[in-house]
């Protein structure tokens, strides 16, 4: 055979088999990045620029009106520049997003027109920043607590929940990125800026929260959007209206700063935001200042140096970068609009956020200089053409990824995008997320002679002092709601606000004579809040010594800044909530459901101040002394990091031992064990709840294991056994347990023993309640004791033993083999016959077992041949076998073998 006859059969094999090994499933679609190319490369220069410009319409003025109004609406100007510039996206603010439905049709109004474009624009990226607590744009569904908030709770839960329901609502609006979380590390308690929205002092604690928030965001189909790049939190300067400064090395930004980012970029965040913030040591290019002339060095947000050697480089981040708004000064007053872009593209940033202030279409020749001057650069090679394919084909394929690029192909009808999106925001489940994960973060820093919590009496009076007018109503919410859940007494309540006041009245000082308990808020922003003469301090310190004069004690509840805890020395008793957002008045009836977005950390102060919730939040920071010139003293705290008084209403801890499994009719102990109960709480009574099915387990005893504990009463209501103990001789009950004795009366796959209850009353009538505690039996059928004993086939003349071989056993007992008697016994084996013998064998229980077992006693035969002409060819392997797939492979193999030789031939 030839050398080409050899080709053709080789390659008929290889085709072959090779129809054979590729994977079924197997599928040769593009990648989304080289999708994201090739659609970049079809696009003009201008179309490319537009996918890296993201505006904001939070307001217009329309031709013919005399004012801007909120955009809450499309309307044909908007529509025309999104349609002109093709813009990649677009920010919303609280003036868009007012309501549910709203807020559905104007963002489904966007993509229509972008989608629609004659020239075939892509979907828009549609932005917001929800971060939760402090910084939120949606006008109704969940407001969560915020990121300082997250961090008191130290639950990664917590963190991953909050995330989810933020992501959750915004993809049902249809907005699909979110300008969340801060990832800020706030290491300086002089921010003014970043505070409440930063997670930690703690790097790595911000990096692990954070990186849960991520997860919980996009998670939904929703971009998440790590700032302020390369770190907000250690500036005294607020962006929005200087430009800051950060002294500091790369080694210390790699040791702090750096280190939540790393994490996001490890967790895959979608997008990483830029800050305007000068790093001289790092960034050491100057630039004159237009605003008055100065040199400054570029800010990281125009800093290649940062974006490109840092993010890009060292941290290997290929996904978008946008920038903060440069609209704010930082940028604005020292750089210009159309420069500040520029400096943007060439430092590596993928979308210019709010590079104008877009007002109205007058305005429209601001963007459209900004364009221009950045096709300018890019035609001289000032910005080199490729770094602007880099961005577009980031933006690009961002929205391939997050399917944003298939918004074409949604079926559904706006209708039903509306009535979607209203089952969602603010769904139960979502307010149930905010309301626990607000109070897991309320933390308690001081309780005098264990005042909290607060359990009023039904009728008494609760006064409630807030500084502004908008916190009264979460604070009358907060206890309307306690009262409709049964969780406090219904009791009469009064709200006064103290705003800008340094005087107390008269007609407050009436109110605090007639309160049985005093409740006041503080909010503080800076440390010049905390001057002895500053109303935010002056006023309260007032009320403390008022009350004091009275007898009474005063609550503080902290809403701003942690730092204020400092001081306020006068109250009792100091709670930290981490975020001062309101609520609408209307919706303030805790027996009602609201509707519109609200603050949930001042409900939930009130939750743990009264007692509903247990208090579990620590310190996400230091909170320093204050030095003598009234500001923060950095080198000393008033309370660390990691601090809280926790467990304020809990007993202790209890738990249940007892046997895995018992049998029916057997008896079993179950110890129930008090731990840990605090010194304040060890008392002379308690009382025990214990939940058990009364059809499966009787109560046989009761009793203590102590001698200095008595059991007062035991009793059966409504299938529950309550326990009253009472310790002897003076002692208290600390560390105690006491001994159920039940009996198992029917078989049960499994029955759970629970202490349902176990509290103690203290002289204040307040209940403490130990954490509770089960623990799971299995009730088993008593089974009688098995035999095990073959028939057996005998021949006449052998010798018989009728115990060999013959073994009983038991679940319980184990092998009872010697316990087997032989009731009878009839075999004779010098005659062939049919013959008997019955076995009895008797378990612990009394449990016995007969079995009967045949004996065949055959004569003796001569044939000795028992292969009836058998060869002895059982054991031979099989040979020549061929398998279906074999053969069909072959079989394809010499086909097409055949029509290559044919066609040789030929």
């Amino acid at each position: 055979m030839n050398k080409k006859k050899i080709s053709l059969l080789l390659a008929a094999t290889m085709i072959t088999t090779s129809l054979f090994t590729l994977p079924s499933n197997r599928t040769y679609a593009m990648d989304s990045k080289t999708q994201a190319k090739e659609i970049v490369s079809k696009m003009t220069l201008d179309e490319k620029i537009g996918q890296m410009i993201m505006p904001d319409f939070r307001q217009w003025k329309a031709q013919g009106e005399s004012a801007v109004q909120d955009v809450t609406v499309m309307n044909s100007e908007i529509a025309e520049i999104v349609d002109k510039y093709d813009l990649g996206g677009v920010i919303l603010f609280a003036n868009n997003v007012k309501d549910t439905e709203q807020t559905v049709r104007l963002v489904n109004d966007y993509q229509q027109v972008a989608i629609n474009d004659k020239d075939g624009n892509l979907p828009l990226l549609l932005t917001i920043d929800q971060e939760g607590g402090v910084v939120t744009r949606l006008g109704t569904g969940t407001n969560l607590p915020g990121n300082m908030a997250i961090g008191a709770t130290r639950s990664e839960d917590d963190a991953y929940d909050s995330g989810y329901v933020i992501g959750r609502e915004l993809k049902s609006l249809g907005i699909n990125v979110d300008f969340a979380p801060t990832v800020d590390v706030n290491n300086n308690p002089n921010n003014p800026v970043i505070h409440l929205r930063s997670i930690s002092s703690n790097p790595d604690l911000v990096g692990r929260l954070g990186s849960k928030i991520i997860e919980g965001i996009q998670g939904q189909g929703v971009s998440a959007a790590a700032k302020h790049f390369p770190g907000h939190g250690d500036t005294a300067t607020d962006s929005h209206y200087g430009l800051p400064v950060v002294n500091k090395s790369i080694e210390e930004l790699r040791n702090m700063e750096l280190k939540p980012f790393k994490a996001a970029i490890d967790k895959g965040v979608d997008m990483i935001m830029t800050a305007h913030i000068q790093f001289p040591q790092v960034e050491k290019d100057t630039y004159v200042s237009k605003k008055d002339g100065q040199q400054i060095a570029f800010p990281a947000t125009l800093s290649d140096d940062i974006v490109t050697g840092i993010l890009r480089k060292e941290l290997s981040y290929d996904g978008v970068v946008v920038t903060d708004a440069l609209n704010m000064q930082a940028i604005s007053d020292n750089f210009g609009e159309s420069e500040a872009v520029k400096l943007t593209f060439k430092a590596g940033v993928d979308i210019a956020l709010m590079p104008t202030i877009l007002r109205s279409k007058a305005d429209v020749v601001k963007l459209e200089n900004i364009i221009n001057e950045v096709k300018a650069a890019v035609g001289t090679g000032e910005i080199p053409l490729e770094r602007i394919d880099q961005s577009a084909e980031r933006v690009v394929k961002l929205k391939i990824d997050r399917g944003i690029m298939e918004v074409k192909n949604d079926t559904r009808t706006l209708e039903e995008k509306i009535n979607n999106a209203k089952t969602v925001v603010g769904s139960k489940e979502n307010r149930d997320i905010e309301r626990r994960v607000a109070a897991n973060a309320i933390t308690v820093v001081k309780n005098e002679n264990n005042i909290l919590p607060l359990n009023p009496k039904e009728g008494d009076n609760i006064l409630l002092l807030a500084p502004y007018d908008n916190e009264l109503p979460g604070m009358k919410f907060g206890i309307t709601r306690l009262i409709s859940e049964g969780k406090i007494n219904d009791v009469n309540y009064d709200l006064v606000s103290y705003n800008k006041k340094t005087i107390l009245d008269d007609a407050t000082k009436a109110k605090i004579d007639l309160a049985d308990e005093i409740v006041i808020l503080s909010e503080i922003s800076s440390s010049a809040h905390l001057a002895a003469t500053h109303w935010l301090t002056k006023y309260p310190t007032e009320v403390f010594e008022y009350a004091k004069i009275k007898g009474k004690s005063v609550i503080l509840g902290s809403l701003g800044h942690p730092y204020d805890v400092t001081g306020r020395d006068g109250a009792a008793a100091k709670v930290i909530a981490y975020g001062y957002k309101g609520m609408d008045p209307t919706e303030a009836d805790g027996g009602l459901s609201p509707i519109k977005a609200f603050g949930p950390n001042i409900p939930a102060i009130m939750d743990v101040i009264f007692g509903a919730h247990e208090a579990t939040g620590i310190l996400p920071v230091d909170v320093p002394n204050l030095a003598a010139d009234g500001k923060y003293d950095l080198t000393s705290n008033k309370y660390n990091f990691g601090y809280g008084i926790t467990n304020l209403t809990s007993l202790g801890t209890t738990s249940v031992e007892m046997p895995t499994s018992i049998k029916e009719g057997k008896d079993f102990i179950a110890k129930v064990k008090l731990n840990d109960v605090p010194e304040h709480l060890q008392s002379k009574t308690y009382s025990a709840t214990i939940n058990f099915n009364t059809n499966a387990l009787e109560v046989l005893e009761v009793k203590s294991n102590s001698e200095n504990v008595k059991i007062l009463n035991n009793k059966i209501e409504n299938g529950k056994l309550i326990i009253d103990v009472e310790a002897l001789n003076d002692k208290v009950i600390s560390n105690e347990s006491f001994e159920i004795k039940f009996k198992a009366k029917t078989e049960s796959i499994s029955e759970v023993i629970k202490v349902e209850n176990l509290s103690v009353k203290d002289n204040k009538d307040r209940i403490f309640i130990a954490s509770l505690s089960e623990a799971a039996i299995q009730l088993i059928e008593d089974k009688a004791p098995s035999i095990i004993a073959e028939d057996k086939t005998l021949t006449v003349g052998d010798k018989f033993d009728p115990m060999k071989d013959v073994k009983a056993s038991d679940e319980e007992d184990g092998d009872i083999s010697s316990n087997i008697k032989v009731k009878e016994n009839n075999v004779d084996t010098t005659k062939a016959g049919e013959y008997k013998v019955v076995y009895s064998v008797e378990d612990s229980n009394k449990n016995i077992t007969e079995k009967i077992v045949r004996i065949t006693v055959k004569a003796k035969s001569d044939n000795t041949d028992n292969n009836n002409g058998k060869g002895n060819n059982d054991n031979l392997p099989e040979t020549g076998g061929a398998s279906p797939v074999g053969t069909v492979i072959l079989g394809s193999i010499m086909a097409i073998a055949g029509i290559a030789l044919r066609k040789f031939k030929k």
